[in-house]
């Protein structure tokens, strides 16, 4: 084991709290050697702190890993991945999907592992975890005993930590589709060349909620691979599903023939463009969901994503017929839930009507979040009745 790494003062508030990452700024005696191993930390009056994964190049130089003395080896990670699972026993059937590790929020930063019907997709995200890859996997393989096991290794955020971008197939049957179940409708996902892992878990759940208020004609703004769509389309009279990605309909329209569901509408667009030209159109909806992806990656997009955001929402709230519901999404960490909240109302007032909350919403708990860790509460969702 290296010299152990000492905090400046400045850090330790927020770590007192539970937090789990140092800055660059706050440690003394990082080298670049050290990049990518398991490091000791102290305090600054010299006394043992914890261990964690060390970073030379990212921002964020240690991600804590146990505030005991005891070095993290083999059995610890065995056991965190156990924990993990035991949380998820009753998700991870033959048909299946679930988040079965979630990183810092299980305690196991920059490892991400996803259950997807006997098929296990696995991500190493930063140095500390992506040396343990090939540990992680054989542990992962006993814990779970999949049919298969792979790495989407190609997330971007591992550029930022000086990593390469890589899928890897490990063991197993390698089957690049598998169909899943949800709520008793199907789903195709490919887990080479979906995204994130092959689909969106966090939302798994916000699916089955948003469709008990569905009825009359739907709208799923951003509707990828029809997330929304399918559920929506068990209780409206039309659905209209509106994605600028030809090969993300292309899966909803095999998810559709799966489902044999005819009455949802496929619409190759920008939303941005569409939304006004429904407007003119006169066209109306009962029901509007609005999940894009992340307009602020980072605090310097905040000021454009605040527009964004509005923008969306308030052209949405002008197609919604009277008492209709908006369900608007934010996956941006950055943007808050209080900004959203604002948002809506700012864009419920600039078109003269009333926004009730009725619910708020967040990522599934096989996602959970971590109270010391903001970070970790990045989606969050409002369900607005709007007079």
């Amino acid at each position: 084991m290296a010299t152990p790494l000492k905090l400046t003062p400045k850090a330790m508030r927020r770590l007192g709290n539970g937090h789990l990452w140092i800055y660059q700024d706050e440690l003394t005696g990082a080298k670049p050697e050290l990049h990518g191993g398991i490091v000791e930390v102290k305090d600054p009056e010299g006394k043992f702190f914890g261990f964690g994964f060390f970073s030379h190049e990212s921002k964020i130089a240690v991600r804590i890993l146990t505030r005991t003395s005891q070095l993290p080896d083999r059995v610890f990670f065995k056991e965190r991945i156990h924990r993990a699972g035991l949380k998820r026993k009753a998700k991870t059937l033959a048909h299946t999907a679930a988040r079965l590790v979630n990183a810092e929020s299980d305690l196991i930063p920059g490892l991400i592992v996803d259950w997807y019907a006997g098929q296990i997709v696995a991500q190493c995200l930063i140095p500390g975890a992506d040396k343990l890859c090939e540990m992680f996997a054989e542990i992962l393989w006993e814990e779970f005993n999949p049919q298969g096991l792979s790495f989407r290794n190609d997330a971007a955020g591992r550029e930022l930590e000086g990593l390469p971008l890589e899928k890897l197939f490990w063991r197993g049957k390698e089957t690049p589709e598998v169909v899943i179940e949800e709520a008793g409708l199907k789903y195709m996902v490919n887990l080479f060349e979906g995204h994130k892992t092959g689909s969106y878990l966090d939302q798994a759940e916000n699916h089955i909620r948003a469709s008990e208020f569905a009825s009359g004609r739907c709208l799923d703004a951003f509707c990828f691979q029809g997330g929304f769509a399918l559920h929506l389309a068990k209780k409206a009279d039309e659905v209209v599903a509106v994605d600028s990605s030809e090969a993300a309909l292309s899966v909803l329209e095999k998810n559709l023939g799966l489902n044999r569901i005819t009455n949802v509408m496929l619409i190759r667009e920008n939303i941005f463009d569409i939304l006004p030209e429904m407007a003119r159109q006169g066209d109306k909806f009962k029901l509007i969901v609005l999940d894009p992806p992340p307009f602020a990656k980072s605090k310097k997009d905040l000021a454009s994503a605040k527009k964004g955001y509005f923008e969306l929402n308030r052209r949405a709230i002008s197609l919604l017929e009277p008492e209709g519901i908006l369900i608007t999404y934010s996956c941006s960490y950055n943007f808050s839930l209080s900004e959203l909240l604002e948002t809506a109302q700012k864009a419920a007032a600039d078109q003269a009507r009333q926004a009730r909350l009725l619910e708020i919403h967040t990522q599934a708990k096989d996602h959970p979040v971590l109270l010391s860790m903001p970070e970790t509460f990045y989606l969050k969702g409002l369900v607005l009745e709007v007079d």
